[in-house]
Order: structure tokens, then C-alpha cells, then sequence
């Protein structure tokens, strides 16, 4: 009986988490896919994940910046990057969540192939031109492309649909009718591939998250940030209140325990019946992928493109009560350059 009242409420609370990630329609609002109104309307801003990992070899690091949900499918996301755009990969290397590396990213208008000029520069010194969808080499052994790619992240949203939504589809979550979602779905991603002697070495702690930035009003504003999986969604509301996501998105890390975000997700942690909601909302604010150069492991040390983040969270937050849900990566990543699959 004992058993079956925790499986009960482990369930509820995985639903209540899946809600609060998802939202209450049946849109690609997970991870960070249309987290927020501002973005949602401009799929080139919208980050939808983050991803930092060790090469093979373990001797450099592995950027993945991804936007464009549902690219080409959805109304607001297209297949190329906005040209008045700055994508920018940000890394903490002291610990204070300010960035002492930003690589910036600026596209230049798509022409009739749908190609378009790149250029990349760290701390504000030009590294190098290039092509989208062509490889561009960079000073001290670095690597870079962006383009087109299958969307890496996986979920059974049908399922969410049947057992929370109640939408009537007769599906529930590990039914043996699990569908991938995201399976046929792509993204514009850049991918940016740096030795370890760049971020200080093998072995160096470091902070890493991603922002976009464009003009609004002939200021620059920044309107989406990322560090890890999910945090806006589940932890923020969607509306314009008090922590809304479009002021988290604006927000930068160094910034976020004084404006209160810590404190809520802690209260959130609490509802959901999380173990130690004191401890996890600080480990999970402020919002930072934090990795260690060289380390091969994965999510929570940064976050591989063939980590389930959605199980490793729904075993944190509801205390082990609920392990997954039961999907399982689709993608055929070739383990090397440049990592992510084709687009379909």
C-alpha cells in the first residue's frame, strides 16, 4: 500500500512539474522551445538549448547553440538566422556569473539558397568570416559551423497530452505507445568547438550560458538567455507578473538571487514535494551550466547532446519518485564533428 501511494504521488507531482514545463496548451513549450511570449514570436531569438561537453579525447570543449523551434514547421521559426541578431556564447571562468569569454555570433541576410555570411568574434576581437553550412577554422585550433540540424531534444509530449491534459488521445506516460515528439523536428544551430588552453585548461570550472540580442526602440536588448534545461519554464510564470519569463529571459545570472528567482524556484521545489528544496534551488540558481574542461561526463557537469535531461530532472524534483518517461534519444549523432544529426 505504502508503495502504491508514493507511485500515486510521485505521478501527481510529475504531472504537476510536466504542467508547470509544458504549459496548459499542447505547444513545444519544453526545455526552452517558446518559453516565453517575446520570443515565441521570433523564433531567430528564441534559444531553445543549451549544450556544453568534452570532444573526444577530452582536450577541447563543445558549444551547441540551438534557436528556431520547430524550424521551417512552426509559424515563427524559420530556417536561418536573424540578421540583426547577436548570438552570443557566454563563459564565467572566476565563479562571480559575469562572463570573461563571449563569443559573438552576427548572420548576414540569407541569400537565394538560403546561405548565409557568418562572422565570429571572442571579446570583441574578429576571429574569422564564414558560410553557413560550410566548417570555418579558427585561430589556435578552434572549429565552427552553423546551420540546418535534426533537433536534438527528445519527449513524449502525446503522452503529457492524454494523462495531464485529459485531451482524450488514450495515452498515459511508459504505455508502450511512446512518440518521441521532436522526432522530424529541426533547428538552427551553431556549433563551436574550442581547445581546453582556451577556457584556462583542463580541469578549470567553468560557467557557460547563451544569450540573443537584438534592437529594440535603437537599443540593444537582450531577449532570451539560457544556461540550463527548463529552468524558465518550469520555475517562472508565463504571464506578466511577478518573475515572468520574459523578465527572467532579460535578466542576467548575475542578477538573478537578488531579484528574487532562487527564492521562488525554492518555493516552487517545496509544492512539487522535492527533497531539499533549499539545496536544489541553489544549485540550480542562477541559471549557469556549470562544467568542468575535460571532464567526459554529463548532465549535471555541463550537458551532452544524448543526455536525457527530462529524466534526470523528473528524478530530482519529484525525489526519485518517477525515473523518466520512458523515451529514449532518436537522433543519430555521429559522436563527432559536428555532433548533431542532419536536419530531416
Amino acid at each position: 500500500m505504502r508503495n502504491t501511494r508514493q507511485r500515486a504521488k510521485a505521478a501527481s507531482l510529475a504531472s504537476a512539474l510536466i504542467i508547470l514545463t509544458l504549459g496548459l496548451t499542447p505547444a513545444v513549450n519544453a526545455a526552452d522551445h517558446l518559453d516565453s511570449p517575446a520570443v515565441a514570436a521570433q523564433g531567430s531569438v528564441d534559444i531553445t538549448d543549451l549544450y556544453v561537453f568534452s570532444a573526444a579525447g577530452g582536450n577541447a570543449t563543445v558549444f551547441v547553440l540551438g534557436v528556431n523551434p520547430g524550424a521551417g514547421a512552426l509559424p515563427n521559426s524559420g530556417t536561418t538566422f536573424g540578421p540583426g541578431v547577436d548570438y552570443r556564447i557566454k563563459v564565467d571562468t572566476n565563479g562571480d556569473l559575469k562572463p570573461d569569454i563571449t563569443y559573438r555570433y552576427k548572420f548576414g541576410s540569407p541569400n537565394g539558397m538560403g546561405v548565409q555570411s557568418l562572422k565570429i568574434w571572442r571579446n570583441g576581437v574578429l576571429m574569422a568570416n564564414g558560410w553557413t553550412d560550410q566548417d570555418t577554422v579558427l585561430p589556435g585550433g578552434g572549429r565552427t559551423t552553423a546551420g540546418l540540424f535534426d533537433d536534438p531534444f527528445f519527449f513524449d509530449l502525446a503522452a503529457f497530452q492524454g494523462a495531464v491534459l485529459m485531451s482524450g488521445n488514450g495515452r498515459t506516460f511508459c504505455d508502450g505507445g511512446t512518440t518521441d515528439f521532436f522526432l522530424g523536428l529541426n533547428i538552427s544551430a551553431i556549433v563551436l568547438r574550442v581547445p581546453n588552453s582556451s577556457l584556462g585548461g583542463n580541469g578549470q570550472n567553468i560557467g557557460a550560458w547563451a544569450t540573443t540580442e537584438a534592437t529594440r526602440g535603437g537599443k540593444t536588448v537582450q531577449l532570451d538567455q539560457m544556461g540550463r534545461p527548463a529552468i524558465n519554464t518550469v520555475f517562472n510564470n508565463q504571464t506578466k507578473q511577478k518573475f515572468d519569463r520574459d523578465a527572467f529571459n532579460r535578466a542576467q545570472p548575475s542578477e538573478q538571487v537578488a531579484l528574487g528567482y532562487r527564492a521562488h524556484a525554492e518555493d516552487v521545489l517545496r509544492a512539487l514535494g522535492a527533497a531539499y528544496p533549499t539545496g536544489l534551488a541553489a544549485v540550480l540558481f542562477a541559471d549557469v551550466l556549470t562544467y568542468q574542461t575535460g571532464n567526459m561526463s554529463g548532465f549535471l557537469n555541463g550537458r551532452r547532446v544524448t543526455d536525457d535531461v527530462i529524466d534526470a530532472e523528473l528524478g530530482l524534483v519529484t525525489n526519485g519518485g518517477i525515473t523518466g518517461d520512458c523515451i529514449a534519444n532518436d537522433s543519430a549523432f555521429p559522436g563527432v564533428w559536428p555532433y548533431l544529426a542532419p536536419a530531416n
